[in-house]
């Protein structure tokens, strides 16, 4: 063990590969992106796994990885209540040329260098607000001249736009939504979409209306209090102006499956977020559909990915179980709320996919996996966390981590962490020498807004914790331990400093926004030896809300992601870092940033 080699006295430390509880996933507080913080114990995942005998994924078994892990999440559920939802494994799926959605991809430029459009720009399209242009001589700012769909009653009409950085992210929206020939599930937080986003969404549901085609629309949005959502008003600005007589039918839900002072003791909502078409084809990840946000000034760094292939049917099942839910206490809880048009139409709660004929070959395997967060069911059905833990504990070489934060401290006194997801990368660091890379968000980084991308978790914070979790590891195995370490270097801020690679979020050479704002990053991605990865809406750190989202294991997509994503990420980021081989103050050893 690296620890042992570099202290004698810390010979017999062998860190357990689930100690400790997981920090309790329920929550009290103030509303926001990150959720509440917690007020009650969820079931830990280091007695689900001893309670159901769950293994570490091998990757030297002859079984698939994804297949081990789909084996041990099943476990968890002997029921089986929540297969094919909670967690579903899939071949036969198509990762097309630009599945990976990520935003701004502005790698290398200064702050203010992006090019955007104000929302109250003069002479641009009504709808969307961008400029006409016939070339990218015609937009201003570095923009690009790119076509969009058809301006609102002319559907014959071409049109060319200026694109700023994000703008892009309207199309795949649009596209999705239009195509759909049977049916369309969205699954999106409040606040609801936008501007520019809700002009894609109403473009795309204008064409399904004038197409005459059988249709079926559920929007799914997970509010938090005080405000919530109003379901009845997002309908209105959706389906306002579509063409008479077509055969299009959309419900749109607004709900909490739990609030504080019920029997879960909890806050939980949906915070997945993903657009599902026909059960063939999906766009999922961290998305929000929030024009202020992610398509002009400051815009907030994320990443999301499409799909073609059985995996995308994983999230209509996902969507479909929330909507049980809705349609089970709709009239009985007053944070559930549905809109339909044509009105009074009937609460969608069954919606089945058209079956769906693999990809030509093996295609790329998927596994699905969600989780249900508070008030769906008593039974463990936080599967994307689980299997986040077991891919850590198969891990051999590295593993990377794209997040907001690590901790969570809202409307607490003190800091939450995922204890469980920490033992397991403590474990891989003294085991097998791994490394871990992790780029997070900088602290009191916001969106336009106002909402929050930082948890108010500082690095020193998270550093002084991952160093105490060593300490006490050590301390239990060799009660004079720290007098002796005293003695000499330091074994632990050694092990740390050089295998955990820490850095705030940069995209270029600036620190910050032009006039000081932090930078901010949304990504939820988690990747295990540059082979197999998440992309979904499940935050590290812990809260328990409805998540969903993607593992892949697919060597191109893993090589896609890295050139594309994680090394120019990692290139701009670990010029920040705060620890890692060779970087001087260790904040290991100087936890003060």
């Amino acid at each position: 063990m690296i620890l042992a080699r570099r202290v004698a006295v810390t010979a017999l430390i062998a860190l357990a590969s689930c100690t400790g509880d997981l920090p309790s996933t329920a929550w009290r507080g103030g509303p926001g992106e990150r959720g509440y913080s917690a007020d009650s114990s969820a079931a830990p995942l280091v007695d689900v796994i001893r309670e159901h005998d769950i293994r570490t994924p091998d990757q030297a078994d002859s079984q698939p990885l994804l297949a081990q892990l789909r084996r041990e999440l099943a476990k968890s559920d002997p029921k089986g209540a929540f297969a094919g939802v909670t967690y579903d494994l899939s071949d036969g799926n198509r990762l097309a040329p630009g599945w990976l959605i990520q935003s701004p991809a502005r790698w290398g430029r200064r702050g203010s260098d992006l090019p955007f459009y104000s929302f109250d720009c003069r002479n641009c399209e009504r709808d969307i607000k961008l400029p006409a242009c016939r070339s990218d001589a015609d937009c201003p700012d570095g923009g690009t001249c790119a076509p969009i769909w058809p301006p609102p009653g002319a559907p014959e009409a071409r049109r060319q736009v200026c694109f700023g950085h994000s703008d892009a992210l309207m199309l795949p929206v649009h596209d999705l939504v239009a195509g759909a020939r049977h049916s369309v599930d969205i699954a999106a937080l409040q606040p609801v979409p936008d501007s520019r986003f809700l002009a894609a969404l109403r473009a795309g549901l204008s064409d399904l209306a004038v197409s005459g085609r059988p249709v079926t629309v559920r929007v799914i949005v997970g509010q938090y209090p005080p405000d919530g959502a109003n379901a009845a008003a997002l309908l209105s600005s959706l389906t306002s102006g579509l063409a008479p007589g077509g055969r299009l039918s959309v419900s749109v839900a607004a709900m909490r499956s739990c609030t504080n002072g019920e029997e879960c003791r909890s806050f939980s909502w949906p915070h997945a977020k993903f657009i599902t078409v026909d059960g063939n084809e999906a766009l999922v990840g961290g998305h929000n559909l929030w024009s202020e946000d992610y398509l002009i000034d400051k815009p907030v760094h994320d990443l999301s990915m499409r799909l073609q292939g059985p995996a995308a049917a994983s999230a209509s099942h996902f969507a479909g179980r929330l909507w049980e839910f809705v349609c089970t206490n709709l009239g009985k809880n007053p944070a559930v709320q549905l809109a339909s048009y044509p009105a009074n139409g009937p609460c969608p709660a069954a919606l089945a996919p058209p079956p769906v004929a693999a990809t030509a070959g093996n295609g790329t395997p998927m596994l699905a996996v969600g989780r249900m967060g508070a008030g769906i069911t008593k039974d463990f059905a936080n599967q994307s966390e689980l299997a986040r833990d077991l891919a850590f504990g198969a891990a051999r070489h590295t593993i990377r981590m794209s997040q907001q934060d690590i901790g969570f401290i809202f409307g607490r006194s003190d800091a939450l962490f995922p204890e469980s997801t920490l033992d397991r990368l403590l474990e891989f660091i003294e085991r097998r020498g791994g490394h871990v890379y992790i780029v997070l968000s900088n602290r009191g980084a916001s969106g336009n807004t106002g909402l929050s991308y930082s948890n108010d978790v500082s690095f020193a914070a998270f550093a002084r914790h991952l160093r105490d979790k060593v300490q006490k590891q050590v301390d239990a195995r060799d009660p004079t331990a720290r007098y002796q370490i005293r003695k000499g270097p330091d074994p632990i801020n050694a092990l740390l400093c050089s295998h955990v690679h820490l850095a705030p979020l940069r995209f270029g050479p600036d620190a910050s926004w032009p006039h000081g704002m932090a930078i901010a990053n949304h990504a939820k991605l988690w990747m295990v030896d540059d082979r197999i990865f998440y992309i979904g809406s499940d935050n590290v750190y812990p809260v328990n809300l409805q998540e969903f989202g993607y593992i892949v294991d697919d060597r191109q997509a893993a090589s896609d992601l890295l050139d594309a994503y994680w090394n120019p990420l990692w290139k701009w980021s670990q010029r920040a870092a705060l620890s890692g081989e060779g970087v001087e103050p260790c904040i290991f050893r100087e936890p003060t940033k």
